[in-house]
């Protein structure tokens, strides 16, 4: 998927998550929700995340290559063992946890997939888009109708 297909998503995700959450400030964790939503393309140095921190991108990329370790669950459980056990940050783990998953579930919809446990089991999960491709952008304008629809709710 695209960047903004991905930051689309990470706020519907972010925004449906403030109904079950008690979250003090919804501007900032809306904010770590999309940031997170971008995060696994770090693995590619090309992305938009990726070309703002180009060497340490490049240098992930050449170790783990795309869609690999950044785009499995253990990010999402690295995640999870350091905000909600070691540094107790509840919320802020909750924003990192939605919007990486978000970008996850997004990417296995892809003909690319992911490999949810790799490098364990290479097995990839994969879907039926193109990223680019026209199904993409039919999404991502449904995506931004369902993110005004939603917003439009909370002013």
């Amino acid at each position: 998927m695209m960047f903004r297909t991905h930051i689309a998503f990470g706020l519907l995700a972010g925004m449906l998550s403030l109904k079950y959450l008690n979250v003090p400030n919804p501007y900032i964790y809306i904010l770590i929700v999309c940031t997170a939503a971008a995060m696994p393309d770090i693995d590619e140095s090309e992305s938009r995340i990726g070309k703002k921190i180009r060497p340490l991108s490049w240098l992930i990329e050449q170790i783990f290559g795309h869609r690999n370790l950044f785009h499995s669950i253990f990010p999402l459980i690295a995640i999870y063992i350091i905000f909600f056990h070691c540094l107790k940050w509840n919320v802020a783990g909750a924003a990192l946890l939605i919007g990486y998953g978000s970008h996850l579930f997004m990417d296995m919809l892809t003909y690319m997939g992911i490999g949810p446990l790799h490098p364990f089991y290479r097995k990839r999960i994969t879907g039926f888009i193109k990223t680019g491709g026209l199904v993409e952008h039919i999404l991502f304008i449904l995506l931004v109708l369902a993110d005004i629809i939603i917003l439009s709710g909370f002013l």
